[in-house]
């Protein structure tokens, strides 16, 4: 049996600076929580101790011993931290443990062949956590809860072989097992300050005085312990978040921090070989009524919170593509007021694996194409007059109305269904909406018409084909008579679609045949 677990020192800091370890190593810094009219110190780094910060200190009071560093506690910015310590241990072995915050147990057992030995895994895992951005402790033991107290306990990487637990154990200090205070007490009364103190204490009297809890701490400190790990979850999607020290009101240096969010994200994916087709983008936003400048919307009106959902029709890994996608939507609507907190999901997905004909010509890939239809959507908008999207695939909808369709997102295409082969036509280009024009009929035929502040003599003229529909429904009821006009408009000959609306009695020109 082999276990080895990754222990982030101090780690409410580093999840507040998470992916800054330099930041962490070099700076006083501390996070503070609880009431604004009472915050105080809860984790701190060692240059923050040296410092003299305490945990429990008031903020005042942390300022009063140098530059401090202080962050406001963020619990999202815990959970995105926890969630990659947990990818960093699966790229090791699919059986890990998420015991606590900031630390990771790790099932290693059978992996020797693969990896090597004890020693050689955990340097491993020591590189992976720091390319991460953890500054880490790693143990390497025989058991799970020996690994993880050796990680508290011990800087750098240890790796303790099996039936020395307890000699390696012996000299850490009492307060890596986490007492609860009343046993913790009466310890310290007792003289016990170390694992080996309380190991070398008699079995018989220790139960009678602590009961099968004291029992259960001394096997701790032997090293003796035998467990299964609790397998961590797979999470329902993939989160990253950071609070920015200055909120951000400009697209450009948000995109700075969304390509670092989002290499973060696929990054995690490719750990587990997964992908993403679904991005949702949580962007808080810091809205002061008193700063608002005149003519401008109310504060009272502006929501602290924006939000933005990406759907991409084949899942995909690449960061660029999502960036640009995310880039040109937030270009088509902006955030109302400053960004102070970003969030981003990526939900998983399995890649999608296709082979390419070897004599078939390559197709535009999907993430690309996506990104061109972002772009002409940011140039057409999105939707026209009837609620219909610009831009996508068309299809007819089931019914016999002129310009019946609608316009399908890229995932929701169906499979083509219509003939290899077919007569050539003539491609009726439409005018939307159609243009107003005053006819002169001549025996009820069209004779002269006039639309756009030009007049066209009618040379051959087909139809009327009249046409309804709805007639069931009162509100929706339509019916037209269509006319093929052949125009000789200022020289130029043309063939036009023209029709009058038998409700209202008006003409349009609906199109021009090419």
């Amino acid at each position: 049996m082999l276990f080895g677990c990754i222990y982030a020192l101090d780690f409410p800091v580093q999840a507040a600076l998470h992916g800054r370890p330099h930041v962490f190593l070099s700076s006083v810094a501390a996070v503070i929580d609880g009431p604004e009219s009472l915050l105080k110190v809860i984790a701190c780094n060692a240059s923050a101790r040296a410092a003299g910060v305490a945990i429990g200190m008031t903020k005042i009071q942390a300022e009063s011993c140098g530059a401090v560093l202080l962050q406001k506690r963020v619990v999202e910015l815990e959970e995105s931290a926890q969630a990659a310590l947990l990818d960093c241990g699966y790229s090791f072995s699919p059986r890990l443990e998420s015991t606590a915050p900031g630390t990771v147990i790790i099932d290693l057992t059978g992996s020797g062949r693969l990896l090597g030995s004890a020693n050689e895994i955990g340097q491993q895992l020591l590189r992976h956590a720091e390319a991460c951005g953890f500054v880490v402790n790693i143990a390497v033991a025989a058991n799970p809860d020996t690994a993880l107290h050796a990680a508290r306990g011990c800087k750098g990487l240890t790796v303790i072989p099996p039936g020395q637990e307890a000699a390696r154990l012996g000299g850490l200090p009492i307060t890596v097992l986490e007492l609860p205070e009343e046993i913790l007490e009466v310890l310290g009364h007792w003289g016990i300050t170390d694992f080996k103190s309380l190991a070398a204490l008699p079995q018989v009297p220790l139960t009678e005085r602590l009961g099968q809890q004291g029992l259960h701490f001394q096997r701790l400190a032997k090293g003796e312990i035998e467990r299964e790990l609790l397998p961590a979850e797979n999470p329902p999607a993939f989160r990253e978040c950071t609070e920015l020290e200055e909120p951000v009101d400009l697209l450009e240096p948000l995109g700075f921090i969304l390509n670092r969010l989002l290499e973060q994200l696929m990054y995690r994916l490719r750990e587990r070989s997964l992908a993403t087709d679904h991005v949702q983008l949580d962007l808080t936003l810091e809205v002061h009524a008193e700063r608002q400048l005149q003519g401008e919307s109310p504060a009272s009106t502006i929501t602290p919170h924006c939000q933005r959902m990406l759907k991409l029709p084949v899942p995909t890994q690449d960061a660029k593509v999502l960036l640009k996608l995310l880039q040109l939507e937030l270009s088509a609507h902006p955030p109302e007021a400053p960004v102070k907190i970003i969030t981003l999901e990526a939900f998983p997905a399995r890649m999608r694996c296709m082979q390419a004909g070897l004599f078939q010509p390559l197709a535009p890939e999907p993430a690309k194409l996506e990104i061109t239809l972002a772009r002409l959507r940011a140039v057409v908008g999105a939707e026209d007059g009837k609620g219909r999207s610009r831009v996508g695939f068309p299809r007819t909808l089931d019914s016999h109305r002129p310009d019946s369709f609608e316009v399908l997102p890229a995932g929701a295409v169906p499979g083509w269904e219509g003939e290899t082969e077919g007569s050539c036509q003539l491609a009726l280009r439409l005018f939307r909406p159609a243009l107003a024009a005053r006819v002169e009929l001549r025996e009820g035929c069209p004779a002269a018409l006039a639309f756009l502040h030009n007049r066209a003599r009618v040379v051959r003229a087909a139809g009327p084909w009249r046409v309804t529909g709805a007639w069931w429904d009162a509100g929706g009821e339509w019916q037209r008579d269509e006319w093929d006009l052949y125009l000789n408009l200022d020289g130029a000959a043309g063939l036009y679609r023209v029709f009058q609306d038998l409700c209202s009695g008006q003409w349009f020109v609906e199109g021009m045949y090419d």
